[in-house]
């Protein structure tokens, strides 16, 4: 009787052992999996986590709007419209979010109001509470072994959606931190570029160009947003250029010039306490090197030179070439297009250049005046 008690006890033991491994195992997969990504991102990668641990055919991440109490679909796979809101007041959606904890149902049938998730079997719902509030909530459908939901299935998705919602939190945090940065430099920019009338816009064209360069090369969409703030800071050098000669309406002088062209260098400078701006300083320090390695202010050649800064070269060169200068009227844009695709090798990347050309091509006639 003793032996039969100390092998039961044995296997729960190991039992027991072999959960918790499971989830430690689990917590430090979600540790570098939610580090750096952005809400949608985590949501994805929440939604395909989720499926392939608990073993289910559904997955929903629904995030609750406060004003009105609906939950409405941030991401999904399976059997669930993307556009399907969810009413946060149904019973069994309330206790799931005032108390967050998880809920499972065998039969969804069985479920008042259950017309909401029609379509459904088996269903476990677990909220994404974070450390300030509940953030909605996540869907688990129909486990791919036709079972019912077991109290390790709650536990795995109770410790993927913590982790989650901790991740998503964080995310919100630092995009409203980017946001305010990012307001406080189009002020900086605009307040920069009222200082003189040539420059007048241009960041907002340059920043333009770029975007439609980097789309036709089929950036994604990080490297697109990092693109966007290098554009807006790319000229932020000029503020410490005097304002005499950035409002000379005669040729510069070889003197002059070279204050011009410390603006890049300058601009790293001013911005360089900034944290995780590495790429971004490298593209505002490099856009004006030649591709040819030729003219450039540090020297640096072909695909030794950032992409971000190559793109900004063809989109700055551009936008300089079609405005009007104290020195010079305004170029025509069919003949600015002309001269930088016979500068591609040479100035310019010819993979930036053949990539602005088609995506300026597709914009006409707004722009093939």
């Amino acid at each position: 009787m003793e032996k039969h008690n100390a092998a039961s006890d044995l296997r729960l033991t190991v039992r027991e052992l072999s959960n918790v491994y499971e989830e430690l195992s689990l917590l430090y997969k979600l540790s570098g999996l939610f580090s750096t990504l952005n809400v949608n991102e985590i949501c994805e990668n929440l939604v395909n986590e989720a499926i392939n641990t608990v073993g289910v055919k559904t997955a929903a991440v629904l995030f609750l709007n406060e004003e009105t109490q609906a939950l409405y679909t941030k991401a999904h796979r399976g059997d669930w419209d993307e556009d399907r809101i969810v009413d946060g007041g149904i019973e069994v959606i309330a206790d799931v979010l005032e108390n967050s904890k998880p809920i499972a149902f065998c039969k969804l049938e069985n479920v008042e109001h259950q017309d909401s998730l029609h379509g459904l079997q088996s269903v476990l719902l677990c909220p994404l509470a974070g450390k300030g509030k509940t953030l909605g909530l996540m869907i688990l459908a129909d486990k791919s072994s036709e079972n019912e939901f077991y109290s390790n299935d709650v536990k795995l998705l109770k410790v993927i959606t913590t982790q989650a919602a901790m991740a998503i939190e964080n995310a919100f945090l630092y995009q409203e931190i980017e946001d305010l940065l990012l307001g406080t430099i189009k002020s900086f920019v605009k307040a920069l570029e009222t200082t003189t009338q040539w420059t007048a816009g241009h960041t907002e064209r340059v920043t333009m160009y770029a975007q439609g360069i980097a789309a036709e090369m089929g950036l994604d969409e990080k490297k697109m947003e990092r693109l966007r703030i290098c554009s807006l800071l790319h000229d932020i050098g000029k503020i410490a250029v005097p304002r005499d000669i950035l409002n000379k309406k005669g040729q510069l002088d070889r003197e002059e010039w070279k204050e011009i062209k410390k603006h890049p260098a300058l601009g790293v400078t001013i911005l360089s306490g900034l944290k995780s701006f590495d790429d971004i300083l490298d593209g505002i320090k490099y856009h004006h090197e030649y591709w040819d390695g030729t003219k450039g202010l540090f020297g640096l050649k072909g695909e030794d030179i950032p992409l971000m800064a190559r793109i900004l070269a063809v989109a700055d060169a551009f936008d300089a070439m079609t405005s009007d200068r104290p020195y010079r009227s305004r170029k025509k844009i069919g003949e600015t297009l002309n001269e930088i695709v016979g500068l591609a090798d040479r100035q310019f990347d010819p993979t930036v250049v053949e990539a602005f050309q088609k995506w300026i091509n597709r914009q006409h006639p707004a722009f093939l005046l």
